[in-house]
Protein backbone atom coordinates (compact mmCIF):
# COMPACT_ATOMS: atom_id res chain seq x y z
CA UNK A 1 0.00 0.00 0.00
CA UNK A 2 1.53 3.48 -0.84
CA UNK A 3 1.66 6.30 1.05
CA UNK A 4 -0.77 8.88 1.27
CA UNK A 5 0.65 12.46 -0.21
CA UNK A 6 -1.48 15.20 1.24
CA UNK A 7 -3.27 17.97 -0.91
CA UNK A 8 -1.14 20.38 -0.17
CA UNK A 9 2.56 18.95 -0.82
CA UNK A 10 0.47 18.16 -4.64
CA UNK A 11 -0.22 21.87 -4.95
CA UNK A 12 3.36 22.59 -4.09
CA UNK A 13 4.78 19.78 -6.63
CA UNK A 14 2.25 20.88 -9.36
CA UNK A 15 4.13 23.09 -12.24
CA UNK A 16 3.30 26.58 -12.58
CA UNK A 17 1.40 25.91 -15.83
CA UNK A 18 -1.01 23.69 -14.57
CA UNK A 19 -2.86 26.35 -11.98
CA UNK A 20 -2.00 29.28 -10.83
CA UNK A 21 -2.92 28.78 -7.26
CA UNK A 22 -2.22 32.36 -5.55
CA UNK A 23 -3.77 35.29 -6.06
CA UNK A 24 -2.25 38.31 -7.91
CA UNK A 25 -1.55 41.37 -6.20
CA UNK A 26 -3.58 43.94 -6.36
CA UNK A 27 -1.69 47.43 -6.94
CA UNK A 28 -2.90 50.13 -4.99
CA UNK A 29 -2.77 52.70 -7.52
CA UNK A 30 -5.63 51.52 -9.90
CA UNK A 31 -7.40 52.15 -6.69
CA UNK A 32 -6.42 55.61 -6.10
CA UNK A 33 -6.65 56.75 -9.78
CA UNK A 34 -10.48 55.59 -10.06
CA UNK A 35 -11.21 57.59 -6.28
CA UNK A 36 -9.50 60.47 -8.54
CA UNK A 37 -11.72 60.44 -11.04
CA UNK A 38 -14.84 59.45 -9.17
CA UNK A 39 -14.08 62.61 -7.01
CA UNK A 40 -12.95 65.18 -9.73
CA UNK A 41 -16.55 64.32 -11.60
CA UNK A 42 -18.33 64.68 -8.28
CA UNK A 43 -16.72 67.97 -7.59
CA UNK A 44 -17.54 69.39 -11.34
CA UNK A 45 -21.25 68.18 -11.20
CA UNK A 46 -20.64 70.02 -8.07
CA UNK A 47 -20.06 73.72 -8.69
CA UNK A 48 -21.49 73.45 -12.62
CA UNK A 49 -25.24 72.09 -11.67
CA UNK A 50 -27.45 74.68 -10.65
CA UNK A 51 -31.05 73.58 -9.81
CA UNK A 52 -33.44 76.73 -10.32
CA UNK A 53 -37.03 76.56 -8.03
CA UNK A 54 -39.71 78.53 -9.10
CA UNK A 55 -41.80 79.61 -6.25
CA UNK A 56 -45.53 78.63 -6.53
CA UNK A 57 -47.75 80.93 -8.34
CA UNK A 58 -50.66 82.42 -5.68
CA UNK A 59 -53.94 82.89 -7.29
CA UNK A 60 -55.84 85.67 -7.16
CA UNK A 61 -59.09 84.31 -4.56
CA UNK A 62 -62.49 84.99 -6.67
CA UNK A 63 -64.03 88.06 -5.53
CA UNK A 64 -66.65 90.86 -6.77
CA UNK A 65 -67.86 94.11 -6.44
CA UNK A 66 -71.55 95.09 -5.45
CA UNK A 67 -73.39 98.25 -5.45
CA UNK A 68 -75.63 98.53 -3.29
CA UNK A 69 -78.48 101.32 -4.09
CA UNK A 70 -81.61 102.68 -1.18
CA UNK A 71 -85.17 103.36 -2.54
CA UNK A 72 -84.65 107.06 -2.82
CA UNK A 73 -84.64 109.47 -5.92
CA UNK A 74 -81.09 108.97 -6.48
CA UNK A 75 -81.10 105.14 -6.02
CA UNK A 76 -83.95 104.96 -8.78
CA UNK A 77 -82.09 107.49 -10.91
CA UNK A 78 -78.74 105.28 -10.92
CA UNK A 79 -80.83 101.98 -11.59
CA UNK A 80 -82.44 103.41 -14.59
CA UNK A 81 -79.30 104.63 -16.01
CA UNK A 82 -77.57 101.75 -15.75
CA UNK A 83 -80.85 99.46 -17.27
CA UNK A 84 -80.57 101.87 -20.13
CA UNK A 85 -76.67 102.33 -20.58
CA UNK A 86 -75.38 99.15 -19.50
CA UNK A 87 -74.89 95.86 -21.99
CA UNK A 88 -78.36 94.18 -21.71
CA UNK A 89 -81.25 96.52 -22.26
CA UNK A 90 -84.04 95.61 -19.87
CA UNK A 91 -86.68 95.71 -23.45
CA UNK A 92 -85.84 95.31 -27.03
CA UNK A 93 -88.14 97.61 -29.27
CA UNK A 94 -87.68 97.01 -32.77
CA UNK A 95 -88.71 100.77 -33.70
CA UNK A 96 -85.92 101.69 -31.61
CA UNK A 97 -83.54 100.18 -32.96
CA UNK A 98 -80.97 102.04 -35.48
CA UNK A 99 -80.83 98.88 -38.28
CA UNK A 100 -84.87 98.47 -39.02
CA UNK A 101 -84.38 100.89 -41.43
CA UNK A 102 -81.64 99.01 -42.63
CA UNK A 103 -83.29 96.00 -42.40
CA UNK A 104 -86.50 96.73 -44.06
CA UNK A 105 -84.99 98.12 -46.96
CA UNK A 106 -83.09 94.35 -47.29
CA UNK A 107 -86.27 92.57 -46.69
CA UNK A 108 -87.90 95.04 -49.45
CA UNK A 109 -84.79 94.66 -51.81
CA UNK A 110 -85.49 90.65 -51.48
CA UNK A 111 -89.15 90.28 -51.60
CA UNK A 112 -89.03 92.73 -55.17
CA UNK A 113 -86.79 91.30 -56.79
CA UNK A 114 -87.43 90.03 -60.30
CA UNK A 115 -85.26 88.38 -63.03
CA UNK A 116 -83.65 89.54 -66.09
CA UNK A 117 -86.21 89.70 -69.34
CA UNK A 118 -84.97 86.63 -71.16
CA UNK A 119 -83.51 87.77 -74.87
CA UNK A 120 -83.22 84.81 -77.45
CA UNK A 121 -80.11 84.87 -79.56
CA UNK A 122 -81.29 84.84 -83.17
CA UNK A 123 -79.84 82.35 -85.85
CA UNK A 124 -79.59 82.10 -89.49
CA UNK A 125 -82.59 80.16 -91.54
CA UNK A 126 -80.77 77.46 -92.96
CA UNK A 127 -79.96 77.57 -96.91
CA UNK A 128 -82.37 76.07 -98.46
CA UNK A 129 -81.37 72.63 -100.30
CA UNK A 130 -80.10 73.01 -104.30
CA UNK A 131 -81.61 69.93 -105.08
CA UNK A 132 -85.53 69.95 -106.51
CA UNK A 133 -88.14 67.97 -104.05
CA UNK A 134 -89.07 64.23 -105.44
CA UNK A 135 -92.39 63.91 -106.04
CA UNK A 136 -94.13 60.24 -105.18
CA UNK A 137 -93.54 57.47 -107.66
CA UNK A 138 -96.33 57.00 -109.79
CA UNK A 139 -98.49 53.42 -108.90
CA UNK A 140 -97.29 53.81 -105.13
CA UNK A 141 -100.13 55.17 -102.79
CA UNK A 142 -99.40 57.86 -100.79
CA UNK A 143 -100.54 57.70 -96.77
CA UNK A 144 -102.68 60.88 -96.14
CA UNK A 145 -102.14 63.34 -93.16
CA UNK A 146 -104.05 62.81 -89.97
CA UNK A 147 -106.48 65.75 -89.13
CA UNK A 148 -104.90 67.64 -86.18
CA UNK A 149 -106.84 66.55 -82.96
CA UNK A 150 -109.54 69.41 -81.78
CA UNK A 151 -109.11 70.82 -78.63
CA UNK A 152 -110.47 70.18 -75.73
CA UNK A 153 -111.80 72.63 -73.88
CA UNK A 154 -110.64 72.85 -69.73
CA UNK A 155 -113.06 72.11 -67.44
CA UNK A 156 -114.24 75.15 -65.82
CA UNK A 157 -112.83 74.92 -61.89
CA UNK A 158 -113.68 77.80 -59.80
CA UNK A 159 -110.23 79.16 -58.31
CA UNK A 160 -109.89 81.30 -54.63
CA UNK A 161 -107.04 82.86 -53.63
CA UNK A 162 -105.01 80.92 -50.80
CA UNK A 163 -102.13 82.50 -48.62
CA UNK A 164 -99.15 80.94 -48.42
CA UNK A 165 -95.65 82.06 -45.96
CA UNK A 166 -92.18 82.26 -47.10
CA UNK A 167 -89.41 83.00 -44.76
CA UNK A 168 -87.43 86.24 -44.81
CA UNK A 169 -85.73 85.56 -41.18
CA UNK A 170 -84.64 84.16 -38.68
CA UNK A 171 -86.72 80.99 -39.55
CA UNK A 172 -86.09 78.00 -42.50
CA UNK A 173 -88.37 76.93 -44.71
CA UNK A 174 -88.62 73.81 -42.92
CA UNK A 175 -89.85 74.97 -39.94
CA UNK A 176 -92.70 76.87 -41.82
CA UNK A 177 -96.26 75.12 -40.78
CA UNK A 178 -98.31 73.03 -43.57
CA UNK A 179 -101.54 73.37 -42.28
CA UNK A 180 -102.78 77.35 -42.72
CA UNK A 181 -106.12 78.72 -41.47
CA UNK A 182 -108.45 79.63 -44.60
CA UNK A 183 -109.19 83.53 -44.23
CA UNK A 184 -112.94 83.70 -43.92
CA UNK A 185 -113.31 87.51 -44.48
CA UNK A 186 -113.95 88.98 -48.03
CA UNK A 187 -110.77 90.25 -49.32
CA UNK A 188 -110.30 93.11 -51.83
CA UNK A 189 -108.10 91.60 -55.17
CA UNK A 190 -105.46 94.24 -54.28
CA UNK A 191 -104.84 92.44 -50.89
CA UNK A 192 -104.06 88.89 -52.75
CA UNK A 193 -102.38 91.33 -55.46
CA UNK A 194 -100.03 92.19 -53.43
CA UNK A 195 -97.05 90.60 -51.27
CA UNK A 196 -97.20 90.96 -47.49
CA UNK A 197 -94.28 91.02 -44.97
CA UNK A 198 -94.27 90.94 -41.24
CA UNK A 199 -92.24 91.16 -38.39
CA UNK A 200 -93.25 88.42 -36.13
CA UNK A 201 -92.53 88.12 -32.15
CA UNK A 202 -93.21 84.04 -31.01
CA UNK A 203 -93.11 82.43 -27.68
CA UNK A 204 -91.75 78.89 -26.93
CA UNK A 205 -94.40 77.07 -28.12
CA UNK A 206 -95.20 78.83 -31.65
CA UNK A 207 -97.54 81.51 -30.73
CA UNK A 208 -97.86 84.75 -32.23
CA UNK A 209 -97.56 87.62 -29.63
CA UNK A 210 -96.83 90.63 -31.60
CA UNK A 211 -96.86 91.12 -35.47
CA UNK A 212 -95.61 94.69 -37.29
CA UNK A 213 -96.70 95.17 -40.90
CA UNK A 214 -93.53 95.97 -43.25
CA UNK A 215 -95.85 96.66 -45.97
CA UNK A 216 -97.32 99.20 -47.10
CA UNK A 217 -101.20 98.87 -48.31
CA UNK A 218 -104.89 100.80 -46.55
CA UNK A 219 -105.64 100.22 -43.32
CA UNK A 220 -107.86 97.23 -44.07
CA UNK A 221 -105.28 95.01 -46.12
CA UNK A 222 -102.84 94.73 -43.10
CA UNK A 223 -105.41 94.10 -40.32
CA UNK A 224 -106.83 91.40 -42.29
CA UNK A 225 -103.61 90.01 -42.64
CA UNK A 226 -102.48 90.45 -38.99
CA UNK A 227 -105.78 88.97 -37.32
CA UNK A 228 -104.89 85.75 -39.53
CA UNK A 229 -101.14 85.61 -38.53
CA UNK A 230 -102.48 85.38 -35.45
CA UNK A 231 -103.95 82.47 -35.91
CA UNK A 232 -100.82 80.53 -37.37
CA UNK A 233 -99.19 78.09 -35.02
CA UNK A 234 -95.36 77.98 -35.62
CA UNK A 235 -92.68 75.23 -34.05
CA UNK A 236 -92.24 75.16 -30.39
CA UNK A 237 -88.88 76.45 -29.12
CA UNK A 238 -88.52 75.36 -25.42
CA UNK A 239 -85.08 76.86 -25.35
CA UNK A 240 -86.47 80.46 -26.27
CA UNK A 241 -88.69 81.80 -24.57
CA UNK A 242 -89.70 84.90 -27.21
CA UNK A 243 -88.02 85.38 -30.86
CA UNK A 244 -88.20 87.52 -33.52
CA UNK A 245 -88.34 86.15 -36.76
CA UNK A 246 -89.28 87.84 -40.42
CA UNK A 247 -91.70 86.31 -43.15
CA UNK A 248 -93.49 86.89 -46.42
CA UNK A 249 -97.09 85.83 -47.12
CA UNK A 250 -98.14 85.64 -50.90
CA UNK A 251 -101.42 84.28 -52.61
CA UNK A 252 -101.64 81.62 -55.10
CA UNK A 253 -104.99 80.36 -56.24
CA UNK A 254 -105.89 77.13 -55.89
CA UNK A 255 -109.30 75.14 -56.56
CA UNK A 256 -112.40 75.52 -54.43
CA UNK A 257 -113.39 72.39 -52.58
CA UNK A 258 -116.21 71.73 -50.49
CA UNK A 259 -114.16 70.00 -47.78
CA UNK A 260 -111.13 71.63 -45.98
CA UNK A 261 -108.16 73.13 -47.39
CA UNK A 262 -106.35 70.79 -49.66
CA UNK A 263 -102.60 71.78 -49.22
Amino acid sequence: MGKRVSFKDKRKAAPEWVFRWRRPGNPALAKWIAVFVTGGLFALLLTSVRIQVNPPTVWAAPKASMIYVTNDAEGRALTMRAREDGPFPSRFLPSGWDGTAALEQAVHDAASWTPLPYVPSLRDLPTPASAPLQLAVTGEPVLPKRPPAAPTAPLAVKLRPTPAIYPLSGITSEEIPRDLPPINEAMDPAITNETWRFLVRLDSAGQVWDCVSLAGGDQAGPSIMEKWLRRVTFQPDSKTPSRWIAVGVGFTNQPETNGPDAR
